[in-house]
């Protein structure tokens, strides 16, 4: 055979590896645009605003950031709370330290578009924590001198009252607090109906688990993924289409919406029913904690957009309450409703603190938005809510005593 027929295969090869590798690098390119500039993505895990959480379900991501929400700044804080500087341990002696406790609307999120308007995630100086400690520190300060009062965001998006009560257990006692209070109301509270809370709760490794046991495939290709995810942009964005595949095909339906035929039984009774197996039994056992750890807690209900009366709102917030009334809560709209007014008296037989601050404009707010969709808050939001909390806050820290004990 002649020297040019044994390098004809030679050739052949390199030209076939030349294309495969100019065509791996092309899909590579392609996918890049793909994930940075349609999904606001990057590689590794600092585009995912939760972690997976074998107590808790998920906690926060230190490292989130993106372009869009956050402007490419970190907004979680290395121990996982929604704050820029760490949490000083052991807590100092001068320090009165509040934890604020909650789902999204605590935690601040904005809304990533679908049937509203598109918004960032509020900065950690927009969020009702923030508010609230500049409140206290100005109301306080004569009171109160030489106490360094903080308020600690550990608000996480889509917690219900159970996780609050394993993050403590889990987390939070290490840190001491004075005083907790929860932001809460639309996660739990309104699920009139739900048999089982805890298991009809449906989010993250809720359901990885579940998947995980029934041998999903698409949860199966989507775990595989996420390491080779971490350095390549063509298997960053399988694994965001395998992981919609999965969220929409395999994932757990719950019901977490409460149901409407109680609405045709004796629903104060369905109401009380819901509460005593839910979001009541957990601060129940928040009550136990406090008790034995030595803090104070109080319960505010958070804003909803459908409690507000339209002629106070803007014309941005009239029409987020229109779209929540047609597209998001058809048919909860009215357990809502009828489930709110039930609350204070149910808060007061079971002894646990309780404040209604879920209608927050009024006629001085028809210039100023104050939601960015169904309940999340713009930074003016955040900031009335806060000095809705300031005195019921004051007044709880007054009667705590445990304020004058750290003035000493």
């Amino acid at each position: 055979m002649s020297k040019t027929g044994q390098t004809r295969p030679i050739v052949k090869a390199l030209m076939i590896l030349i294309y495969v590798v100019f065509l791996a690098l092309l899909i590579e390119l392609l996918s890049y645009v793909a994930v940075v500039h349609v999904f606001d993505n990057a590689l590794g895990g600092r585009a995912e605003r939760h972690l997976y959480s074998s107590i808790r379900g998920h906690e926060l991501n230190p490292d989130y950031r993106r372009d869009f929400d956050t402007g490419g700044e970190r907004i979680h804080s290395d121990q996982g709370f929604r704050r820029d500087t760490s949490v000083a341990l052991p807590k100092p002696q001068d320090t009165y330290r509040i934890f604020l406790m909650g789902g999204s609307t605590a935690y601040a999120i904005g809304s990533q578009g679908s049937v509203y308007p598109e918004h960032p995630t509020l900065t950690n100086q927009e969020t009702v924590s923030h508010f609230l400690e500049q409140d206290l520190r100005a109301q306080l300060q004569d009171e109160m001198p030489g106490v360094n009062i903080e308020v600690i965001n550990a608000g996480v998006a889509a917690y219900h009252s159970f996780q609050h009560v394993l993050y403590f257990y889990e987390t939070l006692y290490e840190y001491e607090p004075n005083m907790i209070v929860f932001l809460d109301g639309h996660n739990d509270f309104y699920n009139v109906g739900v048999k089982n809370p805890i298991q009809s709760y449906g989010y993250s490794s809720a359901r990885m688990v579940d998947a995980l046991n029934e041998r999903k495939p698409f949860f199966a290709t989507y775990a595989f993924l996420r390491a080779p995810a971490e350095y390549s942009y063509t298997f960053k964005l399988v694994s965001k289409l395998t992981q919609g595949l999965y969220d929409r095909y395999e994932a757990p339906r719950y019901n977490v919406s409460g149901d409407a035929a109680a609405l045709e039984r004796d629903f104060p009774a369905e109401v009380a029913k819901t509460a005593q197996i839910g979001f009541l039994r957990n601060y129940k056992l928040m009550d136990a904690f406090s008790d034995y750890h030595g803090f104070c807690y109080h319960v505010f209900l958070q804003p909803e957009v459908v409690f507000e009366n339209t002629d106070h709102l803007s014309p941005a917030d009239r029409e987020i309450a229109q779209i929540t009334r047609d597209k998001y809560v058809p048919g909860r709209e009215e357990i809502m409703i009828r489930s709110r007014p039930e609350f204070p008296a149910l808060f007061e037989q079971a002894g646990i603190p309780f404040t209604d601050v879920a209608q927050i404009a009024g006629p001085a707010h028809q210039d100023k938005s104050l939601y960015v969709d169904y309940t999340h808050l713009t930074p003016q939001g955040s900031k009335l809510v806060a000095d809705r909390m300031l005195p019921v806050v004051v007044e709880a820290i007054a009667e705590c005593g445990n304020a004058v004990e750290i003035g000493q």
